[in-house]
């Protein structure tokens, strides 16, 4: 294994991470939407603060995709950039792993801490959603209905992650391999 290798599976694993991290701003910015759509209902409420909250979760959304796309799509552009490979003296490092083994490993990994970050606070919503089913006729209308939603998405997201890792790796690496064809 060359150390750009494994730079590239390295960078490579914060981009995943990078992606977990990239659900919990959207989560606030659909807070900041319900709440503000329910104060302009209530009496006319100030649309100054909702706009200052989406576009700042936005800014960091923006900065979580650019991270993504570099540490997962651009890796080879990042270590030029960073100058990585600088000061390693030795052509080739003794790992008998592959990259995709290494990289299957740590999406499986990180859907597995997504599925038991996400199931918990999931069955708490229902929990509370169940236990005010009296009070809110409506599941649009109960506070807890878009983070049963968004919660039920990150299940189902860590599912995927771990049940299909080899599709996912495929997709990683599959601009590396045209790459290396042309």
């Amino acid at each position: 294994m060359t150390p750009r290798t494994l730079w590239t599976i390295i960078l490579k694993i914060f981009g995943l991470f990078i992606l977990l991290q990239i659900f919990y701003p959207i989560s606030q910015l659909i807070y900041i939407v319900y709440s503000s759509i329910s104060a302009a209902e209530l009496n006319g409420g100030e649309r100054g603060y909702a706009l200052v909250g989406i576009s700042s979760v936005l800014f960091t959304e923006s900065i979580y995709l650019f991270m993504l796309i570099a540490f997962l799509f651009k890796t080879d552009w990042l270590i030029d950039k960073l100058r990585l490979e600088k000061g390693i003296s030795e052509e080739t490092l003794k790992l008998n792993i592959h990259r995709s083994t290494v990289l299957q490993i740590v999406i499986i990994i990180t859907g597995i801490w997504l599925f038991i970050d996400s199931l918990p606070a999931l069955l708490k919503s229902l929990l509370a959603y169940y236990q005010n089913i009296n009070v809110f006729t409506e599941f649009k209308k109960a506070p807890q209905g878009g983070w049963i939603i968004f919660y039920l998405v990150k299940v189902f997201v860590s599912f995927f992650m771990i049940t299909s890792s080899r599709l996912i790796v495929n997709f990683i690496e599959r601009k590396r391999r045209d790459k290396a064809v042309q």
